[in-house]
């Protein structure tokens, strides 16, 4: 039995049961970027924003910033997938294979994205199974017209 000490530490385990963490492969970040640069207007080196909701290991977040010069942020509720994120940059950074200003443009966050305003974001990225789009509702509650939400699975 685990006894949970705070309601917040609750909902935080109960998120990491039933939304777990699944990988995107790079063949598709590959695809999901292309088509969001010939069809929706992804733009290098612009002002868009772009965010990975559950960013795990910062797949996404890491390919989008280093690929396409965007602010890019990953809000993941599992501290252990953002140090993972976190030592992947490290490792990328001693690769010396990006330019090293593009890594400022990467920021993970500890938090639960069913608590965040999603309006500063104009891609929203979301690894989801059909089974999970109930809890969609607060995504598309909060974020600004015209943002684009992509949903990979």
């Amino acid at each position: 039995m685990i006894k949970i000490k705070k309601k917040s530490n609750y909902g935080r385990l109960l998120s990491q049961l039933e939304l777990p963490f699944l990988e995107t492969d790079f063949y598709f970040l590959e695809d999901i970027f292309k088509n969001l640069e010939t069809k929706f207007g992804l733009k290098s080196n612009s002002d868009q924003r772009f965010i990975d909701l559950g960013s795990g290991n910062g797949s996404a977040v890491i390919f989008c910033a280093l690929n396409y010069n965007i602010k890019s942020y990953g809000i993941e509720i599992d501290q252990n997938l953002i140090n993972e994120a976190k030592n992947r940059l490290k490792v990328l950074k001693k690769k010396g294979t990006y330019n090293r200003r593009l890594f400022k443009r990467i920021k993970f966050k500890l938090g639960d994205f069913f608590l965040d305003n999603l309006q500063d974001y104009d891609f929203i990225y979301i690894y989801s199974f059909p089974s999970m789009h109930k809890f969609l509702k607060h995504l598309f509650n909060t974020v600004k017209q015209g943002s684009i939400v992509i949903s990979h699975k």
